[in-house]
């Protein structure tokens, strides 16, 4: 009998494997997004404990328990999307508010989007001194996901982007908002 990920991964590869929240206890419930297409599986999957069951700001949707022999962490999201569906996606859960980097003023351009966040990242990192810390491991994995963009690969600059996202859970919590100044033309 197949699994309930098997169920409702249908077959699919993801495009990205993300930890939207630093949990260890082993998720009991699956929080499923909507299909992108009709007839398709859930966008995406994100497995949560029961202490989390309602703790993911952004990852809306019904839940599904999973068997007893589920090991996955609560907080690790299994996302299905297209690649520029989960570019925004980071865009609006944690690159834009930290900082303040708008993809739609750029067009949805994501080099830009991209690397105009790096500068702002780099400059937060400069005001503070360089310290070795959540800032400087951002800036250095969004600097690749700048190169890979720069490459025209988009797929791959997903991956960097997964640890930032872990990364920028300990800056956005406390209020810290790096914003930079706006991109030139805009």
């Amino acid at each position: 009998m197949p699994s309930v990920l098997q169920q409702l991964s249908a077959g699919r590869q993801f495009t990205s494997m993300r930890i939207a929240l630093e949990c260890s206890t082993t998720a009991t419930s699956i929080r499923q997004g909507p299909a992108v297409e009709a007839g398709t599986g859930p966008a995406w999957l994100a497995y949560q404990c029961p202490a989390h069951t309602e703790g993911l700001p952004g990852w809306e949707g019904p839940a599904v328990a999973v068997g007893d022999d589920s090991r996955l962490s609560c907080g690790l999201v299994l996302d299905f999307r297209p690649t520029e569906q989960v570019l925004q996606s980071h865009a609006d859960l944690w690159l834009t508010p930290l900082t303040g980097v708008n993809p739609q003023a750029l067009k949805y351009f994501w080099y830009d989007v991209l690397e105009q966040s790096n500068r702002v990242v780099l400059a937060r990192l400069e005001e503070e001194g360089g310290e070795d810390g959540p800032l400087q491991g951002l800036a250095m994995m969004l600097g690749m996901a700048v190169q890979s963009a720069s490459e025209g690969n988009l797929f791959q600059a997903l991956v960097p982007l997964s640890y930032c996202e872990t990364v920028s859970q300990e800056l956005l919590p406390h209020g810290t908002v790096l914003r930079g100044p706006e991109p030139e033309g805009v």
